[in-house]
């Protein structure tokens, strides 16, 4: 199941901007990351495709929806229920999206991309400063 895009909710998401916190189809990334500057500076991660579905940790049998946090562990809904629900083991719980990220350098040919490459902060900080002398700010 491919991950949707948080901006039009329609096309399947190719990159993950972690400032914005959202998934994103190409036409929303260049929306909304090269048409402002400063957003034009988040570093994405490309999304690849869904990894294969992981097994439940307690049965090893059903595919796991749920990761427990407190218990470290990969739950189906049955065994989910059986170990979280109903009693004073509620613990925090999150739905596993199986969906797998490209960082640069994991494939060659991704470095060319300005959304994958990580930001280089002494750079940034020079052109920050420049900027503001420019402007008159200090």
């Amino acid at each position: 199941m491919r991950t949707l895009c948080d901006v039009c909710e329609s096309a399947a998401a190719v990159l993950f901007c972690a400032a914005d916190e959202a998934a994103l189809c190409r036409a929303c990334d260049d929306k909304v990351h090269m048409c402002n500057k400063l957003a034009s500076r988040h570093v994405r991660v490309g999304l690849d495709e869904p990894v294969d579905v992981p097994r439940c940790d307690i049965c090893e049998n059903s595919p796991a929806f749920f990761y427990c946090e407190v218990d470290g562990s990969s739950l189906c809904l049955q065994c989910d229920m059986m170990v979280h629900v109903g009693g004073k083991r509620t613990h925090r719980r999150y739905l596993l999206l199986r969906q797998r990220v490209k960082f640069p350098g994991d494939k060659p040919g991704l470095t060319g991309d300005p959304a994958m490459q990580p930001l280089d902060t002494a750079e940034n900080k020079r052109e920050n400063s420049q900027t503001r002398k420019t402007n008159g700010w200090r």
